[in-house]
């Protein structure tokens, strides 16, 4: 699907490019929504420009997602989609710059291409150029990143209450701590994937940002320069906070692991000063059913209630024992 966007007598034009349409005047920005090879060519045809493949935008090197070729500037980051659901997606984004027109190539659903498009009709100055429109969809890229760390920071956030909030000591004490643990696992794992993820998003478009800053030396203006400067400082700022993010997911992982380890520890004492407790009466109970003939408590009218006495008894002093050493 191609949709095109303009900008005609001061207002934002928004319309899809049929088969045999020609780019309408004053056309700024082309975005290119899964298309095929046919709609890929044509795009490729009216901007005098050749896009990329889905499988050219999946390669990591850096000079095949960040490149030149002509008049036109490419570059490709990764994306977040879905980020608020519990499948997140990831996808390539690839830009072209050219100096008409400013091409977007995707295969995936960023809420920040939404964003920005809508943007655009309440600040018809975003499409003023394709450079503007590039450096408003890279900002707009930029605040969703932001959105989805705040997001993550959230879920981190309820998690660590979950771990060491004595709610949770309530619940172990009633015997559901397992499961409870178990789920706060998963959720750990869930903001971990998030977390490298939106890290793997952020390094691509320092990537793409670096490489842009180096082709338009001379060519943006004061007002550009000083949006590139800004989303370069964001870009920092969100790499670091990222980081942290990383450490505090390592940090909840390895919480919880230690908890399920102490609970199966707990478990496996319980069995063990059972087990422990329990041996005394079997000693006994063994001793007196031996069918030895010699044998004088068995023709003792007391015999009977001696043995349970002493079972009872030695059941009790290893708890005791226990107990009083602060083992249990």
């Amino acid at each position: 699907m191609i949709t095109v966007y303009g900008r005609v007598d001061g207002r934002v034009i928004e319309q899809p490019l049929g088969a045999s349409d020609t780019l309408p005047p004053g056309t700024v920005w082309i975005d290119l929504l899964r298309p095929d090879d046919a709609e890929r060519a044509r795009v490729g045809a009216l901007t005098g420009c050749e896009l990329p493949t889905r499988e050219e935008m999946r390669e990591i090197e850096a000079s095949s997602t960040t490149y030149v070729e002509g008049d036109a500037v490419y570059l490709t980051a990764t994306v977040i989609a879905r980020a608020d659901t519990p499948m997140p997606e990831q996808g390539e984004v690839t830009f072209v710059l050219t100096p008409r027109h400013m091409i977007t190539l995707r295969f995936t659903e960023p809420r920040s291409v939404a964003t920005f498009a809508a943007r655009t009709g309440r600040q018809p100055e975003l499409l003023a150029s394709a450079d503007d429109a590039l450096l408003g969809i890279l900002d707009a890229v930029i605040d969703r990143v932001a959105d989805v760390i705040e997001l993550v920071g959230g879920r981190i956030d309820g998690l660590s209450a979950r771990i060491f909030t004595d709610g949770l000591e309530h619940k172990r004490r009633r015997g559901r701590q397992p499961d409870e643990l178990q789920d706060v696992l998963k959720g750990v794992g869930r903001a971990g994937d998030l977390v490298h993820k939106v890290r793997d998003s952020l390094a691509s478009l320092d990537r793409l940002v670096a490489f842009l800053t180096s082709v338009t030396t001379g060519r943006l203006g004061k007002e550009q320069k000083a949006l590139l400067k800004t989303v370069t400082r964001d870009l920092r700022s969100l790499n670091e906070h990222a980081g942290f993010l990383a450490h505090e997911v390592n940090f909840l992982l390895d919480a919880t692991l230690g908890l399920i380890n102490i609970e199966q520890n707990g478990i496996i004492k319980i069995f063990s000063v059972v087990a422990v407790a329990f041996l005394p009466p079997t000693l006994i109970a063994s001793a007196y059913g031996m069918n030895f003939e010699n044998m004088p408590e068995l023709h003792w009218s007391w015999g009977y209630p001696m043995a349970i006495a002493l079972m009872i008894v030695s059941a009790i002093l290893p708890l005791w024992y226990f107990r009083r050493r602060g083992w249990l």
